[in-house]
């Protein structure tokens, strides 16, 4: 049933419109000018959650929304990295809108004993490694 005459809340994004709009923004995630897909859809006009949406709803886009972020996030690391924007923006940036987390390596050096909190699991022969791992850090 299609919408009534004169409704203004009717569905605009039909599939052709949202590719439009996603291959326009898949162009310019191609240069180094974006770091963030929030960048993009401001200057389409659009939200960034916008994306989200038309993906979800047309499963078809969902790769080329996947390439626009991938773009960004390398975007925003090589900018970074050359110092284009300041390091701590970037790193704010890959955290908070690519997933990016801090990580410490709790494995040993040359040991294949793993840092654990309940040590109870442990078998004898690793134990003992690992407390004489534990030794050698102290």
């Amino acid at each position: 049933m299609s919408a009534e005459e004169g409704n203004k809340y009717a569905e605009k994004w039909t599939l052709d419109e949202s590719t439009k709009l996603f291959d326009s923004a898949l162009e310019m995630s191609e240069g180094d000018d974006y770091d963030f897909i929030g960048e993009i859809a401001k200057e389409l006009k659009a939200y960034k959650e916008l994306f989200t949406y038309l993906s979800d709803k047309f499963p078809e886009l969902k790769e080329k929304h996947k390439q626009i972020k991938s773009n960004c996030e390398a975007t925003c690391f090589y900018n970074g990295k050359k110092a284009n924007i300041d390091k701590s923006m970037a790193i704010m940036n890959l955290k908070s809108n690519h997933g990016w987390t801090d990580r410490v390596d709790n494995t040993t050096k040359g040991d294949a004993v793993v840092e654990k909190k309940d040590l109870s699991d442990l078998t004898n022969e690793e134990l003992i490694a690992y407390k004489k791992i534990q030794s050698k850090i102290k």
